[in-house]
């Protein structure tokens, strides 16, 4: 019994001091090659190197984990898809045995990710084949993770338009008692280069690894004085996919959401918005949200955004409904406030990295004093064009619908427009326009059409060709007017008193280079018929007509002389003009309107002084 005691004791002895011995070998070895050999056959064959690795064993099993890096797939925008400076941990050896695995303390140093889709729409954050699951993911391998914290790291998401989209992790921290409580995330980095802190919490690990369960999570961004808040579920966590929640979002000032986007602007509007969120797949939504922008409350927003995948723009829709916009507030300070020399380059996208899609509808539109009201537009951006179908609004009883489209062209854009008018009072045009008094009174019916091409806005202006036709039934005209373009004798002995009624008006413009050539310009009245030409000089502001009267629709004491209207709109001069014979014929002509593109010569011809006379 003594020998076998002392044979016992020996063994043991000998079992102690190999473990010993075994354990300071373990401690020893590098077992970065072989780690890298084995993760490369995890990831389905991705090339994996792995600087150095060293394994303390114990209770807690220490990992020192120094230099990975992880291949990107072929076709990639750069060799790797994820290095790694630094990983230390401490694992449950027991955990290791049973499953799944329970780490004490993670420590990430260093980490670079780059997350993009190739041409072929393939994501290279998946390892292997992606082959479709006949039910939910896996996710009963998912650690418990106890204490972790990432330093210094960042995660690239190359957008479809090759814009890289950086958030970076100065400190990013994990952090539970137990797979069975509750899980605090939190990370301050940046977006953009635009400071960003995310409070999160979220459902125990133990759920997390049901992946049959949709997966509570609560998310706090904030940037500033900006916060979004998600409050919902994901049915896939990791991808951030299958969300299903409440999205709000509280912006006192509209800087740091610009920022984010990669955009400057010096609007200066608070916005708030909440509604239910939703993102499958490559599409996020945003529905039924409302909220305020400023103090204008909006109704039925919808936002939707789809990843268009390598090489393929995202498209954006935008749909939102106001009680009120103040544009001046949106423009930022400066804009409208005719500063000499701004201008626009009209440099349209051929290859723009987002299509949008905007409906947007106003009940009141503020702008510089003035009020609009039932405003809307239907615009979309597309490679090398911006189409607006439909801007429409009311002022001053007004009712005002346009369409049109800029596309690229050379070196600038091609601008058209179509535009109509309806129930416009001439004296509230006039005092819109900065005329002087018109002795008109009645409400217009305005046709037009315009093309220009041009490097910038102003240029294009500058060189715009149109059409317009104006015109107007019932409504009056001051008598004096008439007799003055009739030259009425009676004009030496008293001045006209009163208005006399207008039966109809009629006035055809085209431009050319930003001069504007009337002719005809027809108005007859009670007490005569009259006619003129001449041309408006939109850049100068100024004006040179010729009007006459036709002699068979004037009294006995006309002398049928015309009159020269010139100088500035604001204050013109009148006086005697000659008008030729040919003159006289060229406006009494019924085909002066045979020139204007169908949809406005239909128009001018429905008019009863589109059919004048004889001439006079």
């Amino acid at each position: 019994m003594r020998r076998l005691a002392i044979i016992a004791l020996g063994a043991i002895t000998l079992l102690v001091a190999a473990g010993e011995a075994a354990f300071l070998i373990v401690g020893r070895v590098d077992w970065g090659s072989w780690a890298a050999r084995r993760a490369s056959a995890a990831l389905g064959g991705r090339g994996v190197a792995v600087g150095a690795l060293h394994v303390a064993p114990g209770r807690w099993i220490a990992f020192d984990l120094r230099d990975v890096r992880i291949d990107n797939l072929p076709g990639g925008t750069r060799p790797a898809l994820a290095k790694l400076d630094r990983l230390t941990a401490e694992v449950d050896v027991l955990s290791l045995l049973r499953g799944p695995a329970t780490v004490r303390t993670l420590r990430i140093d260093g980490l670079s990710v780059l997350l993009e889709r190739l041409a072929d729409r393939t994501r290279n954050w998946r390892f292997g084949p992606e082959a479709p699951h006949p039910g939910p993911p896996d996710r009963s391998w998912v650690p418990t993770l106890l204490d972790v914290q990432v330093r210094h790291s960042k995660i690239v998401f190359r957008a479809s338009s090759g814009a890289a989209l950086v958030t970076k992790l100065d400190t990013a921290t994990i952090r539970t008692a137990s797979a069975e409580q509750p899980v605090q995330l939190t990370l301050d980095g940046a977006y953009h280069g635009v400071p960003i802190r995310l409070d999160a919490g979220l459902q125990p690990i133990a759920v997390l690894r049901d992946a049959s369960v949709p997966y509570d999570t609560a998310l706090h961004f904030t940037t500033g004085n900006t916060t979004l808040d998600f409050k919902g579920t994901m049915t896939a966590p990791f991808d951030v996919d299958g969300a299903r929640g409440v999205l709000s979002l509280s912006a006192p000032t509209p800087g740091p959401l610009l920022a984010i986007a990669g955009a400057r602007s010096d609007m200066n509007a608070s916005l708030r918005l909440s509604g239910p969120f939703e993102h499958e797949g490559d599409v996020w939504l945003l529905k039924e949200a409302a909220g305020a922008l400023d103090d204008s409350a909006i109704n039925a927003a919808m936002l939707r955004l789809k990843d268009g995948g390598s090489g393929q723009p995202d498209e954006v829709s935008l749909n939102a409904d106001f009680d009120r916009l103040d544009l001046g507030k949106l423009l930022g300070a400066g804009h409208g406030t005719g500063k000499p020399g701004a201008d626009m380059p009209l440099d349209i996208d051929r290859t723009p990295g987002t299509l949008l899609d905007v409906r947007l509808t106003a009940r009141q539109v503020g702008y510089n004093g003035a009020t609009a009201t039932d405003a809307r537009l239907d615009a979309a951006l597309t490679p090398g064009r911006i189409a607006v179908s439909n801007l429409s609004l009311t002022y001053a009883g007004a009712r005002a619908e346009a369409s049109g489209a800029a596309e690229a062209a050379g070196r600038g854009g091609r601008v058209s427009l179509d535009l109509s008018v309806s129930n416009a009072d001439v004296q509230e045009l006039r005092r819109l326009l900065g005329s002087g008094p018109v002795p008109l009174l009645g409400r217009l019916e305005i046709r037009a059409g315009a093309q220009a091409e041009g490097a910038t806005l102003n240029a294009a202006a500058r060189a715009a060709d149109g059409s317009a036709v104006v015109e107007m039934r019932g409504g009056s005209i001051a008598r004096e007017v008439i007799e003055m373009a009739s030259t009425d004798v009676r004009l030496l002995f008293r001045r006209a008193r009163g208005m006399t009624p207008v039966s109809c008006l009629l006035g055809v413009l085209t431009m050319r280079d930003g001069v504007a050539t009337v002719s005809p310009l027809r108005v007859r009245a009670a007490e005569g018929t009259i006619a003129g030409s001449g041309t408006f000089d939109l850049q100068r502001r100024r004006i040179d007509m010729t009007i006459g009267s036709e002699a068979k629709t004037t009294g006995a004491f006309a002398l049928d002389v015309p009159v020269r209207i010139s100088g500035s709109l604001a204050d013109p001069s009148v006086r005697p003009a000659q008008w030729s014979a040919a003159g006289r014929a060229r406006l009494a002509a019924a085909d002066e309107i045979a020139a204007l593109p169908p949809g406005l010569r239909q128009a001018a011809q429905r008019n009863p002084c589109s059919r004048p006379g004889r001439p006079p």
